[in-house]
């Protein structure tokens, strides 16, 4: 990703207004389109990480709290996490998706490369080895070896469903060119189209507006998809005014009370809330690794998702325009994947579920061992050996994903969360993540620079509503805990409150 010059552009034609600068509508090609789509599908980790890398200047604000949660992730010692996989997949979330991104004229996703996939070295002759394969060389073996030996999958046989032709698009069924308005409604080209695009902004006829043609690359999709959280008219600000990705947070009407949203009331997580009597702000939470756990997977949840997933949020900017229009325009076959649940790969799978996301099955892969003296450098990998492969005196052996959460190989994929169990956490309203040490807590509280008097502790449950809504605070805010939980406080009586210098409890599980 580092050679961006050398990366696929794209023309765009652009209808301005040049006494308004700004851009009325853009005519684009299926190659352009499909691109934006993709965006859709990138993990809100991967774009914290790309607007970051690519942003000039920096900006820590342009998706509400994610900032600080992908920060968090990254100081956060490793001895903190359970494996050192466990913290790469936070740094660098995959998607059920990357495979169709891989086939894009431009993919802006550098963590979709090319999946690689590691056993160990002595399948063929250890009976103890557990017949596994990794996506990361940092897996071991239930042998007690490293998994590091990479073998050649093609790429035809990573992945499932379908992605698109060289006629149509990789995530489009139209073979025809698209109109893109302002806030990035995406649609057909059609003379009809454009006449009422043009009406709808008040314009007569083309006397006030100028065609201009631009060549569009990497820079250009990246301020783009920072445009998306903070813009109401993206093209323009992307391509007329170069606008500084950056806005005030708006105040969320919570969403607690809604019935719509009502979960399991068995799944809940218990944490202990510190409340500013003054404003009824959350000042930090204190809590064990299975909120943790819940925090961080909200790095690996797509774009999409995280739009649905908070109820469809009128506050992210143009993200629901966009939305909206690829599922009109996706393949036939993927609209029920767009509309269902939010999927993950196979190794995000953890304790605490509280919202609509379903783990993709970990894929299975056979093997066919070669008796010759080659040995492991001619054995055979695909998804499906096919019957007749193996009639030389060849063996077929199924190979299954470790669950990359554990330090020893396993295909057990229940339970075990991203950082080590038994341990408390100190999380800020902005949700900046820290292992609860007395050095921190004093500093916190030094930081804080306020009267203990004025402090209200509180001990509470939350299901899948408060998930919800944290999920949505965290999007438009910089204080996720008190928009995502201002609600279910107010609720609360005054005799729930309990002194603010009694000591952290040891949370028991409720899962």
């Amino acid at each position: 990703m580092a050679n961006t010059a050398a990366k696929p552009k794209f023309s765009l034609r652009l209808l301005i207004d040049e006494e308004k600068n700004r851009v009325v509508l853009a005519e684009a090609g299926k190659d352009f389109v499909d691109v934006l789509c993709s965006l859709l599908t990138l993990p809100m980790g991967t774009i914290v990480r790309l607007l970051e890398k690519h942003q000039t200047p920096p900006s820590s604000s342009v998706v509400g709290c994610f900032h600080n949660l992908y920060k968090s992730v990254s100081e956060m010692n490793v001895d903190n996490f359970e494996t050192q996989a466990c913290k790469e997949l936070l740094l660098h979330p995959r998607s059920v998706k990357e495979s169709q991104c891989r086939k894009l004229r431009l993919n802006v996703d550098d963590t979709a490369e090319t999946t690689k996939f590691f056993i160990c070295r002595n399948f063929t002759s250890s009976e103890p080895c557990c017949k596994l394969y990794s996506n990361n060389r940092t897996a071991r073996c239930c042998c007690g070896n490293p998994m590091n030996y990479e073998i050649q999958v093609q790429e035809g046989e990573q992945a499932d469903g379908s992605s698109g032709n060289k006629v149509d698009g990789v995530f489009l069924s139209c073979r025809t060119s698209f109109i893109i308005t302002d806030d990035l409604k995406v649609a057909l080209n059609s003379l009809g189209l454009v006449l009422n695009v043009l009406n709808d902004l008040g314009y007569a006829g083309f006397d006030k507006l100028q065609e201009m043609v631009i060549d569009v690359g990497f820079e250009e999709v990246l301020t783009l998809l920072g445009s998306l959280f903070t813009s109401e008219t993206p093209l323009t600000d992307t391509f007329l005014r170069k606008h500084c990705m950056s806005r005030k947070p708006k105040m969320l009407t919570p969403l607690v009370q809604e019935s719509g949203v009502a979960g399991d009331a068995e799944k809940i997580l218990t944490l202990k809330v510190y409340v500013r009597k003054l404003d009824s702000s959350i000042l930090y939470a204190e809590c064990r690794e299975d909120f943790v756990d819940f925090l961080f997977t909200f790095l690996a949840i797509p774009l999409e998702f995280a739009w649905e997933l908070s109820i469809n949020n009128v506050n992210m900017g143009c993200v629901g325009n966009l939305c909206t229009s690829v599922k009109d325009l996706s393949f036939e076959k993927q609209k029920e994947a767009t509309v269902s649940k939010c999927m993950l790969p196979w190794y995000y799978n953890f304790r605490a579920q509280l919202l609509d996301i379903v783990i993709q099955e970990g894929p299975e892969f056979e093997g066919l061992i070669t008796n010759d003296r080659y040995g492991i450098s001619s054995c055979k990998f695909a998804r499906k050996i096919k019957n007749d492969a193996h009639l030389n005196g060849g063996k077929i052996v199924k190979f299954t994903p470790p669950y990359p959460k554990l330090d020893s190989g396993s295909s057990n994929y229940g339970g075990v969360g991203f950082v080590k169990g038994e341990t408390n956490f100190i999380v800020s309203d902005d949700l900046l993540i820290t292992p609860m040490i007395s050095s921190s807590t004093m500093s916190l509280l030094s930081k804080l620079q306020i009267n203990i008097s004025d402090i209200d502790e509180h001990v509470i449950s939350i299901s899948k509503a408060e998930a919800v809504s944290l999920l949505r605070a965290s999007l438009n805010t910089t204080s996720a805990l008190t928009n995502g939980l201002s609600n279910f406080l107010s609720k609360m009586n005054p005799k729930e409150t309990t002194p603010s210098t009694s000591k952290m409890p040891k949370f028991e599980k409720t899962l």
